[in-house]
């Protein structure tokens, strides 16, 4: 299984994995971006940067090694930008899964996170994966939006409460098949 790269550029970021002395500043980002789980039902996981770099965010039998987890520059300041996790081969070896993909808020509206997807989908399909997915609250209205918009656009599954609630929460997974 072909990874990609562990540090890429696009026009306006470099994008690398995250070493651990970034731990911190990574979190404090995650954190920034805790107001989605008012639309997908989840909760603030405090240690999310510390989890990810050591045991990552895996898949049902998913293995460390096909985790990844990156963190995203501006070039021109080398501020922290975004942060990136991605898995290698779920749900099939084929599949590329971009498990979370946040930006951070005073650069919303630029078009880096496109930028971002953009260049990754291209590394993807050249180390030949046949699709990439995505999963997105069914309440987040501007990913849902962003992920279509960048060609993830065939529903493979929606997951969780059958029926809507102010209370109640469903997923659904995106795929863009190459």
């Amino acid at each position: 299984m072909k990874m990609i790269p562990s540090q890429w550029e696009t026009n306006r970021l470099t994008i690398k994995d995250m070493t651990q002395q970034e731990i911190t500043t990574v979190q404090e980002l995650y954190e920034q971006g805790s107001y989605i789980h008012q639309w997908d039902g989840g909760s603030l996981d405090k240690k999310y940067a510390s989890r990810c770099f050591t045991e990552g965010d895996l898949p049902p039998g998913g293995t460390r090694a096909q985790f990844n987890i990156q963190v995203i520059r501006l070039k021109d300041k080398g501020n922290l930008a975004g942060l990136l996790t991605t898995y290698h081969g779920y749900p099939t070896p084929e599949s590329f899964y971009i498990n979370y993909l946040y930006m951070d808020k005073e650069l919303h509206k630029k078009g880096l996170g496109r930028e971002v997807v953009s260049e990754l989908l291209s590394i993807v399909e050249q180390a030949e994966y046949r699709e990439v997915r995505a999963n997105v609250a069914i309440k987040n209205w501007p990913a849902l939006r962003f992920w279509t918009g960048q060609g993830l656009n065939t529903i493979q599954g929606i997951y969780g409460d059958k029926e809507y609630g102010a209370d109640k929460y469903a997923d659904i997974e995106l795929v863009k098949v190459f």
